[in-house]
This record gives structure tokens, C-alpha cells and sequence, in this order.
């Protein structure tokens, strides 16, 4: 049996006391049926790794013992990782690049949930408050090269997802056709991109977007003279169309 099959719901936004933006999310624990459930105040710049590390506190686990789920479109996820039991004896099916509905997948540390998350790895929701508030850790302000260079070939990789190159050559379509000026393809540009960074950005310890994208740019900075990034550079804007 596989787990049910929901459409993830929008985060909801709001603001923290000390005018912190913050999502709401539910959480719930990765079994069928009815589940209890708790609220997450993620707060801004908090990602699944900050959210595991508080829960393992109160529940006294190890981190690596627990993780977290979301139902995603199978061409939104970069962690293609069916959960639930199979039959057994069978052998692992190679999931399908798109699907009709979403899957399970499980979360890497440094994602920023998009909606309800199941809870991996535990019996219950016990000892978890009714709302748990997670903040950020500190935000980076620098890259080495070579992390440079692995943040540039995630970007790639985001920015050559299907989704995202239909819009970007619809995009370009109509910056052809209509003569669009370039300050407004930049925005319209910045839009479609806004879903892929903000599966990125986080993951290296930057802000989601827009906020994370000039700290990012300012950490790639120094390396830009760099023949190695230089390159990476030229591969990047040649996907946007720039």
C-alpha cells in the first residue's frame, strides 16, 4: 500500500513577533489513516535540517534517525525516493519522471518545506509542542571554489528542469516577438526563476528568494574572475537567454 496521494496545500506567511517573516506548516507523522498533527512556525531562512534538529531535541532522538516527507510532483523533486512499504520479494520500479499525482519524497536537510511534511523515524508526535517554532541558523556570507562550483551546477541543474525551461522559451518567445525592454525581461525573468532558487538557495545557507539571491551573488563574487566559475557562468546565462 502507498501512502495517499494529497495535493500540497500553499504555505501560509505571516509575521513573527519580532517582524521575522514566517511559514506555517503542518506536520503529521508518515503512517496512513488519520494522524495527529502539530504546527511549524518556520521562520525565515529555516530549513528541514533546522526543523530535524529541534524536533530531535525534544524528542531526545539522533537526527539521523528521523527525517521528513512531502508530497511532490515527481518532476518538482530532486530526491526521487519513494516512501512506504512495497511488496515483498518485488523489485524496486524505477519511478517515472511524471506522474499524474504526487509522491512522497524524502526531504534533504537543506530544502525549505513547501507544505504539510510527514515525520520519519519516530512511533508518535509526543513530547512535541502544539506549535513548534524553528529559526534560521546563520546565514553564510562566503564560498569557497568549490563550493562555488557545486552551487553553480545545482543552479543548472534547477534551471534545466522542464518546468522551467518551458516558461524561459515561452519567455523568450515573446521578448522576440513583442520587442520586451530589458528591465522587464529581467523581472519576468526573476519570476519564473523565483520556485528553483528558492529550492537552492536555502540549501547552501542563504536566504530564500528575492532576499537570498544578492547574498548569493555576493559570496560568488570574489570567484567570478575565476576561469572554472567564469565558464559555469557563461552555461548558466546561456539557459536564461542572457
Amino acid at each position: 500500500a502507498s501512502l495517499h496521494h494529497t495535493l500540497p496545500t500553499p504555505p501560509y506567511l505571516s509575521g513573527s513577533a519580532d517582524g521575522v517573516m514566517a511559514q506555517w506548516l503542518d506536520l503529521q507523522l508518515l503512517q496512513q489513516g488519520f494522524q495527529p498533527q502539530r504546527k511549524i512556525q518556520l521562520l525565515e531562512g529555516a530549513t528541514v535540517g533546522d526543523i530535524l534538529k529541534k524536533i530531535s531535541e525534544y524528542k531526545k532522538v539522533p537526527q539521523s534517525q528521523i527525517f521528513l516527507t512531502e508530497a511532490r510532483w515527481t518532476d518538482n523533486a530532486h530526491c526521487l525516493c519513494r516512501m512506504g512499504p512495497k511488496t515483498a520479494g518485488a523489485l524496486e520500479a524505477p519511478i517515472p519522471y511524471s506522474a499524474a499525482v504526487p509522491i512522497q519524497v524524502k526531504l534533504h536537510r537543506n530544502e525549505v518545506p513547501e507544505s504539510c511534511v510527514s515525520l520519519g523515524g519516530v512511533e508518535d508526535l509526543d513530547d512535541l509542542p502544539n506549535i513548534l517554532t524553528v529559526e534560521a541558523k546563520v546565514l553564510r556570507t562566503s564560498l569557497t571554489k568549490e563550493e562555488c562550483l557545486q552551487l553553480q551546477d545545482d543552479l543548472i541543474a534547477a534551471y534545466s528542469e522542464d518546468s522551467v525551461q518551458e516558461r524561459l522559451n515561452k519567455l523568450k518567445d515573446r521578448f522576440e516577438k513583442e520587442g520586451l525592454a530589458g528591465n522587464k525581461y529581467a523581472r519576468l525573468l526573476s519570476d519564473i526563476l523565483l520556485p528553483a532558487q528558492r529550492k537552492v538557495l536555502p540549501r547552501w545557507g542563504f536566504e530564500a528568494p528575492p532576499k537570498g539571491v544578492p547574498q548569493m551573488l555576493a559570496a560568488i563574487h570574489p570567484h567570478e574572475v575565476d576561469p572554472d566559475v567564469d565558464l559555469k557562468a557563461v552555461i548558466l546565462n546561456a539557459l536564461l537567454g542572457l
